[in-house]
């Protein structure tokens, strides 16, 4: 199938059009992909992860939510005030669809966030934060929009090297924004279709 989810035309990607275009290409075939065939499991540890920090009454923000794959799993934890955000309309169509989200934008990570400062007790980004997609340059204003005691919730690719990020989490933490509060254990995230790509899931708690 020509829709079919292609983690190397998805790489290909040379700007956030593009990136769009791609993910807005494959929107209705990716849960199958993604979760039935590849066994992606970011979404249900990252859900988890929020669910053990977080009292169920929280406002989230679940950002580049894609498909809506952890709003489901927020919801079974009982969290019903969660928006979502993609730069990819086709994806956010297929979020939408499954009714777990207060509230869809579309809009794109490292570029300003329409939300006041402090609107939420969390953000996740579940996958995101990888090459070619959502910068580095994107954290401060992920920052802002939570809540001072709320919490950024994200991954980084464990088997590879991110330096820009490495330089931008240690520039804030120096800045007296954040704090790290948990670093998860590395783990493969694509078992089945890309055993060797493995993240590592972070919580840092805004100051």
């Amino acid at each position: 199938m020509s829709d079919l989810f292609d983690a190397e035309r998805v790489y290909a990607a040379r700007t956030p059009a593009e990136l769009a275009a791609e993910y807005d290409r494959v929107a209705e075939s990716y849960d199958q992909v993604l979760v039935d065939a590849h066994d992606w499991r970011m979404p249900e540890i990252m859900a988890g992860l929020v669910a053990w920090l977080l009292p169920r009454e929280s406002a989230i923000l679940d950002a580049a939510c894609g498909t809506g794959l952890i709003g489901v799993h927020l919801a079974r934890y009982g969290f019903n005030t969660v928006d979502g955000l993609d730069l990819s309309a086709g994806m956010l169509d297929v979020a939408r669809r499954k009714g777990v989200y207060r509230d869809l934008v579309c809009a794109a990570l490292g570029e300003p966030l329409a939300y006041p400062s402090g609107t939420y007790d969390a953000v996740t980004v579940a996958g995101a934060f990888t090459p070619g997609h959502a910068p580095a340059s994107a954290l401060p204003e992920v920052i802002r929009i939570i809540r001072p005691g709320g919490y950024a919730v994200f991954s980084l690719r464990d088997d590879l090297a991110q330096p820009d990020f490495a330089s931008e989490i240690a520039r804030l933490t120096a800045l007296g924004r954040w704090r790290l509060i948990h670093e998860g254990a590395a783990f493969q995230s694509l078992p089945r279709a890309e055993p060797h790509v493995r993240n590592r899931l972070y919580v840092y708690q805004i100051i």
